[in-house]
């Protein structure tokens, strides 16, 4: 009798203190909190000894509690551990104090105190054993596993701070809640309710569909609406079932939603609570398995950006607020990366709608969100243009891979052309002052400035690989184009017809990451020695140039250099005469002197006219005039 009524005042008492939740006796019965030995939990007292047949004795008591909070039994530890820490927080975070709330939960989630060792009834024994702890491979102990502390846990025990504009708050009657302004365990675990959310349990204040109680407080810029969080294609979200790491019960990415790629409590990667390392957690459904589209297979090719290479290396505070924009990573020592946030923000990217119609150079809708480098060199926090993404990597960084051209870690890009402007030449690697200031470009950052009667081969739309016209690509002489519109993959399924591959840059199958074939010469033996050329002429091997240019207007009689039939027939590359990013002199001509000679002289006297001294497949020019 008076066991049953030290019971009854404990619940009363318990209820008493937390009266928003209140606390259901039956609830608890049987839940894994249920530590009785009359209980079906797996673990539990061995036996009646020491009231091992109680429901709340194992946390409370009525009596010489343990000095804090709640009337508690259970003895605490003082064992430090390591706090999560980031370089994107905008909080302090300590270690747990006997004020913190979490104390109480940490008395047997910390696994150094046996779950029975309590402060009135002694020490009740289990039946894993007389001095239970949690084992270092369980998932409730939180600071085992690895030995990280609880640096890979979401941080508690801390204030957060809220003039960070994506911070709330929860709103006022939300089940999730902070504690003295803190937020701590009981924010969002109940431990008296472990299927407040019957999915997942985890004694969740409510339901957590689609990340309910991450976004209480998380406000990110974009989420609402974006692929991640509301995917365009709910009969192939649902194949996310079967995903590693699919660790709530949900199914499917707009069920999971952020816990689609993060996991609050020891994911594989502690800093932002990232569940795999960082490519692993794209792959988890860009391998085909739930888009339709396998980005992991294109890191295959020969080409592409070395995100395999360099795993979880991105840090989202590496963009400096400077006018010298140097990424950390770039710096003298460091390592260099392209990594999958690099260019894509996972909480903004939307998926490209059906008919979409894009607006060169502005971001589609994949890259929205992602940070970059304006043309004036100044640190944007979110690009509206794609170059200027870009420009990140390809502009005033540091340890660029130039004309050795061995890329990171070896990968290569295929041969760089010793371009005649650009030898010894700081800038000429940057792509940013290519784009901006030289004689001649193609309209990337800027638009064109060529009057389009000097440029009689554009066509009114770029075309397909077999020519049909994609309508929603006019050109003009003022049009601006996209990177990506020469950097793509080949077996993309926007402009390569028959393509099946995701679009972007992340690999191809040709040299230097372009969508079609640019062929270039083999260098003679010395420079404007005699060389085999490509071997005549065949439109298959400019396949690039056609997208925008018609060829068949170049080799004619109406173009504006009444020799290109002759050189091109003969075997000559237009990238060996013409640079494709820039040049310092009109018309992009800027020689690859590994084919011709050292020092070509170009000079442009009008349209269609000018002359030429050098020397190129084993001929010297010397003062040629055309026509």
């Amino acid at each position: 009798m008076r066991r049953s009524l030290v019971v009854i005042a404990v619940a009363l008492i318990v209820g008493s203190i937390a009266p928003l939740r209140g606390v259901d006796k039956a609830v608890i019965i049987n839940s894994r909190h249920d530590l009785r030995a009359t209980s079906t939990a797996t673990i539990k007292a061995a036996g009646q000894v020491n009231s091992g047949d109680q429901l709340c004795v194992f946390c409370h008591t009525p009596h010489n509690a343990n000095p804090g909070t709640e009337l508690w039994n259970q003895t605490m530890g003082n064992t430090p551990f390591g706090s999560y820490t980031s370089t994107t927080l905008q909080s302090t975070v300590g270690q747990v104090s006997q004020q913190d709330a979490s104390k109480l939960c940490l008395s047997c989630h910390d696994g150094t105190i046996a779950l029975g060792d309590t402060i009135r009834n002694g020490q009740v024994a289990f039946v894993q054993g007389t001095s239970y702890q949690l084992p270092a491979t369980s998932s409730s102990n939180l600071a085992g596993g690895a030995g990280y502390g609880f640096s890979d846990d979401h941080p508690f025990a801390f204030t957060p701070n809220l003039s960070n504009l994506e911070m709330q708050a929860p709103p006022p009657g939300d089940r999730v809640h902070l504690i003295n302004g803190s937020i701590q365990c009981t924010s969002c675990h109940d431990p008296h309710s472990e299927f407040a959310d019957a999915t997942q349990g985890k004694f969740l204040v409510k339901l957590n569909q689609g990340s309910a109680l991450c976004v209480s407080c998380h406000q990110k810029t974009g989420w609402v609406g974006s692929a991640h969080q509301k995917p365009p294609d709910p009969v192939q979200d649902a194949k996310y079932t079967s995903l590693q790491g699919a660790h709530t019960g949900y199914i499917g990415v707009a069920n999971n939603g952020c816990e689609s790629c993060h996991k609050p409590h020891a994911p594989q990667v502690g800093q932002r609570l990232i569940k795999l390392p960082e490519e692993n957690t794209c792959f988890q459904c860009h391998d085909g398995s739930v888009t339709n589209l396998n980005l992991k297979i294109e890191f295959g090719k020969q080409y592409k950006h070395p995100v395999m290479v360099t795993p979880s290396v991105h840090d989202d505070s590496e963009s400096p607020n400077s006018a010298q924009f140097s990424l950390p990573e770039t710096s003298p020592g460091s390592q260099r990366h392209a990594e999958c946030f690099d260019c894509h923000n996972g909480h903004q990217s939307q998926a490209t709608p059906q008919g979409y119609t894009p607006q060169p150079p502005r971001v589609t809708p994949p890259i929205l969100g992602v940070k970059g480098q304006s043309t004036a060199n100044s640190y944007v926090p979110q690009s509206s243009n794609e170059y200027e993404i870009c420009f990140k990597c390809h502009a005033d960084s540091r340890n660029k891979p130039q004309s050795t051209d061995t890329g990171t870690a070896g990968v290569g890009y295929g041969r760089d052309p010793q371009r005649q402007y650009d030898l010894g030449n700081p800038n000429a690697y940057n792509t940013r002052i290519e784009f901006t200031t030289a004689i001649s470009s193609h309209p990337v950052a800027l638009p064109g400035t060529v009057p389009q009667s000097e440029v009689p081969s554009l066509r009114p739309f770029m075309v397909s690989l077999n020519g049909t016209p994609i309508n929603t690509r006019p050109l003009t002489a003022t049009t601006q184009i996209y990177c990506s519109d020469c950097h793509n993959n080949d077996t993309g399924r926007q402009t390569v017809d028959g393509g099946i591959g995701p679009s972007g840059p992340h690999a191809s199958s040709f040299p230097h990451l372009l969508e079609r074939s640019l062929m270039m010469e083999t260098p003679p033996a010395s420079p404007g020695g005699a060389s085999a050329g490509l071997g005549g002429y065949s439109v298959n091997n400019f396949m690039l140039c056609n997208k925008c240019h018609d060829l068949s207007v170049v080799l004619s009689s109406s173009s504006t250099f009444p020799l290109h039939a002759e050189h091109m027939q003969d075997g000559a590359s237009c990238d060996t005469c013409h640079a494709p990013h820039s040049s310092a002199t009109q018309m992009l001509v800027n020689f690859d002197t590994s084919v011709t000679s050292a020092n070509p002289v170009w000079t442009r006297t009008a349209p269609g006219q000018g002359s030429c001294t050098l020397s190129c497949h084993g001929e010297n020019h010397t003062g040629y005039k055309y026509p």
